[in-house]
């Protein structure tokens, strides 16, 4: 039926009107049913992404709904904390826990709403990863539903309901899923986020990073190829999902990674199978320890691995001794976490070696019950300041009292021009009250920063260094607090071994602060000098409301590693470009086109230190 023609021209307008908000406003981020990981028990950080036009002069965005406490959010509208970048909007805000919550945005002109978009389901809640072999996915006799509606699944580009069979897994049937997100949505009043990755009939050695090499080849004959030097190595298949989830959930974008897997090594030659492909049950734990170890590094930072105590065939092959205790040594050492003993759930939970319906609801239960202690004590952690272990003593700091920068453990550092701004010894103040401010402003033609150290007055090697600070508001300059030796750019010079940073030192930022990156920090390594022969790692982890109060950041130098914190929360460790040389400290704000425009800041802007500490071990 058509429309009458008095209609056409209202239709045909309100048809221009869809177009055209579609065409200026397009939301990537948040996606609908989208959870993000909450970093504590109240708040979490969200990432607000996507393309608008620029024919609006102002726009805003907004949460509507209750949060987990059962606080409705208020109604207030926020304006984007930086304008649009080449009609492109990227930054993190934070949220209270809960959900779900309605998202919008919207475009303003002259004071009326000119674009706007809507994302009606996003979460601030738990999210876990789960891998294995088939009882972790869709494997179960009957499928299951999610009775809360607050269990949402991501299979590496949408979010859904998590309702069976879920996406991202092997399988068609059943999986414990459901239930284990119904179970832990009931106790933390937050949505539950779950990425399944799990792929029926998986050896361990499957999973292992592309390259990793071992004698036997798996029991299928899968995931596998021959090594140039004999014996099999991973095709990385498998792993490859995993680093793609984690890249795409984020740092710090998951609570932990939940490991069901073991019938496919355990026993296999009594099932008929090759023995020459069986592994024994110390090298299932080596396997496993390798697979923990390659996504903490390139998940940025020791993300907490549960694993299942796993190895049921049939009735008359209900368990093996030899992989229960090498499964159970994984948690004895700290490898993983304690998960479920499913070889507890026999005949009456099962259909074959799979789950039955009810063994998937008992199975989701015994992974709730878990988890939800150690996810408590988790959320029980306040934010901390100082070091990661008592054995550490205070052996320097400032506080910054009195009305003086203190020249007994400060230095201005090259004055004058750098980069787009200019160091002027104006720029660093004490304001009476214990803070030290550092401050961006315009002067004439300059914009004046400043850069102070503690070069030739304090020089330590090793220790746990702490900031705690209240950032900047407005883009086109940045603060840091970094660490610093004089023999860094020593290769760029001809002196010293390039990669030698053990005698030649690192650039250790332990924090650098965009304001158009929202509530992101970055942490970074720099060495090798600053030429051709530079190399550089970063880490960008989110952290809540690190646009307001005052916040701790703080790095853990060691001979054989760095980590790094923010309000006491370890958010990266590497092993890389170890440093075994005295460095200096330096406080520095400056100015590029790198954080945004610094023609757009509304200056004088100010970057506040309560304090400056330093630990290290006697």
């Amino acid at each position: 039926m058509f429309p009458k023609p008095a209609l056409l021209p209202l239709l045909l307008a309100c048809l221009q009107s869809s177009f055209l908000n579609a065409a200026d406003l397009a939301i990537q981020s948040p996606k609908n049913y989208q959870v993000f990981q909450r970093a504590d028990r109240n708040s979490g950080t969200v990432r607000v992404h996507g393309r608008a036009s620029e024919g609006s002069d102002v726009w805003q965005y907004r949460f509507e709904g209750k949060s987990a406490e059962g606080t409705p959010l208020p109604e207030t509208w926020r304006n984007f904390p930086t304008p649009l970048q080449k009609d492109r909007f990227d930054f993190l805000t934070t949220a209270p826990a809960g959900g779900w919550y309605k998202f919008e945005i919207r475009g303003l002109k002259a004071g009326a709403t000119n674009a706007s978009g809507t994302v009606e389901h996003v979460g601030v809640g738990e999210v876990f990863i789960v891998a294995g072999q088939s009882n972790a996915g869709n494997y179960g006799s009957e499928a299951q539903l999610s009775e809360s509606g607050l269990v949402a699944n991501f299979e590496g580009k949408s979010w859904e309901l998590a309702n069976d069979p879920q996406r991202g897994a092997g399988g068609k049937g059943g999986s414990f899923l459901p239930a284990f997100g119904d179970a832990l949505a009931a106790q933390f009043h937050v949505p539950i986020g779950l990425v399944p990755i799990a792929a029926g009939g998986t050896s361990v050695r499957e999973w292992l990073p592309e390259g990793e090499k071992f004698a036997q080849q798996t029991t299928t004959g899968k995931g596998v190829r021959p090594a140039k030097e004999g014996g099999w190595e991973s095709t990385g298949a498998l792993y490859n999902t995993l680093a793609s989830r984690l890249g795409e959930l984020g740092g710090l974008g998951a609570r932990a990674v939940l490991w069901h897997q073991g019938e496919s090594d355990a026993g296999q030659a009594r099932s008929g199978y090759p023995a020459d492909r069986q592994i024994s049950g110390e090298q299932y734990t080596v396997f496993l320890g390798k697979l923990v170890a390659a996504s903490q590094k390139d998940a940025g930072w020791p993300l907490p691995w549960f694993s299942a105590q796993t190895t049921y065939h049939s009735e008359q092959d209900p368990s093996d001794v030899e992989f229960r205790e090498a499964q159970s040594r994984a948690w004895k050492t700290g490898l993983t976490l304690e998960g479920p003993d499913t070889d507890a759930l026999r005949a009456e939970y099962r259909q074959g070696v799979h789950f039955n319906a009810a063994g998937l609801r008992k199975h989701g239960e015994l992974w709730a019950q878990k988890l939800a202690p150690w996810l408590e004590t988790q959320l029980a952690r306040k934010s901390a300041s100082g070091p990661p272990s008592p054995d550490y003593k205070l052996v320097w700091s400032d506080e910054f009292d009195g009305n003086a920068l203190d020249s007994k453990k400060w230095k201005h550092r090259y004055p004058g021009p750098r980069k787009d701004g200019f160091n002027d010894p104006s720029a660093v103040s004490l304001d009476g009250q214990g803070h030290l401010v550092l401050t961006c402003s315009r002067k004439d033609d300059k914009i004046l920063v400043d850069m102070i150290c503690t070069e030739g007055l304090f020089e330590p090697k090793f220790g746990y260094f702490e900031a705690r600070v209240q950032f900047q508001t407005q883009q086109g300059w940045w603060p840091g607090f970094w660490l610093m030796s004089n023999s860094v750019a020593a290769p760029d010079k001809g002196k010293g071994e390039v990669d030698d940073t053990l005698r030649n030192g690192t650039e250790i930022d332990i924090f650098e602060y965009l304001r158009i990156r929202g509530d992101q920090l970055q942490h970074a390594l720099h060495w090798n000098g600053y030429g051709k022969a530079h190399k550089s790692i970063g880490h960008h982890p989110p952290a809540p409301d690190l646009t307001s109060g005052f916040h701790t950041v703080g790095c853990e130098w060691t001979p054989d590693y760095y980590a790094f914190y923010i309000d006491g929360r370890k958010t990266f460790e590497t092993q890389q470009a170890r440093s075994h040389v005295p460095e200096y400290i330096i406080l520095s704000g400056e100015v590029s086109s790198w954080p945004g425009d610094i023609t757009k800041a509304q200056l004088p802007d100010s970057v506040v230190f309560d304090y400056i500490r330093v630990w290290q071990k006697p």
